[in-house]
């Protein structure tokens, strides 16, 4: 063999075996290296240089390297192969392979021709981030109030002196609506203190937060607005309403945008 260590040259053989029922063989053949070829499910022993030694199990893909300890014969034996197959095996060496490294072995993954059909409904969800099914489900409503399989909505009206709770928007059933953005702009139409608000309700009908106040003092034509933009937005589940009052004084513009999620 050559000694360039820059253009090392390799030398090896295919070994094509039928096996079936228990039985064994040996081959007198030097190399570092046995690789087993063929895609049978069976497992055969290997043993190097003499019977003595311990056996090493050849699983389909399976690669023993001995370095640069080598070996000068192979013993092959197998147990209990109900019906024939053929044996696969490549035997090689290597003037690249100059290392002491004893008995390395390695496993390769199996080509599947075809490819690989799953059958049935595979779980694709996320059940967990970190260890935590918190992060998981933050993250599902983070994906679900930006998705633009959503329906995008928005509404705005006007009441002029309304001192009556007024519902303008209501969460439909088997919804769930995630506020993005609001708007009220009120004015003084008479003179006297104006209040306006506007309020996110339950289901039950409890208020459960003030999103907006607007407050004037007495002049008439006085007029103040607010914008909301939430970078998280606000989950409503179904029943809950967006609700407006304003006292007898004033005049509002409201607005919202939301997403909803059946």
């Amino acid at each position: 063999m050559s000694t360039d260590s820059q253009n090392p040259r390799y030398s090896y053989l295919t070994l094509n075996r039928s096996i079936v029922g228990t039985g064994s063989f040996s081959l007198d053949v030097a190399g570092s290296t046995i690789y087993r070829l063929d895609t049978n499910t069976s497992t055969v022993q290997v043993q190097l240089n003499n019977s003595g030694n311990d056996q090493i199990p050849l699983t389909s893909k399976r690669r023993v390297d001995v370095g640069s300890n080598g070996f000068t014969k192979i013993i092959i034996s197998w147990t209990a192969i109900a019906v024939a197959e053929t044996l696969i095996l490549l035997i090689a060496d290597s003037e690249a392979s100059s290392t002491d490294i004893g008995v390395e072995i390695s496993d390769y993954s199996t080509s599947i021709a075809g490819g690989i059909t799953i059958t049935g409904t595979p779980d694709v969800n996320i059940a967990e981030i970190n260890s935590s099914t918190t992060g998981a489900s933050n993250f599902e409503e983070v994906v679900a109030s930006t998705s633009t399989l959503g329906t995008r909505q928005s509404g705005y009206g006007i009441i002029n002196q309304n001192p009556v709770l007024t519902t303008i928007y209501t969460v439909p059933v088997a919804t769930v609506s995630y506020l993005h953005s609001i708007y009220t702009m009120c004015s003084q139409s008479v003179a006297g203190g104006g209040l306006t608000y506007l309020y996110l309700y339950s289901a039950g009908g409890v208020l459960i937060s003030s999103l907006s106040t607007c407050q004037l003092t007495t002049t008439v034509g006085n007029h103040e607005g607010a914008q909301f933009n939430y970078s998280t937005p606000i989950k409503m589940i179904a029943g809950e309403t967006l609700r407006v009052v304003s006292n007898a004084n004033v005049f509002q513009n409201y607005g919202y945008y939301l997403t909803e999620v059946t």
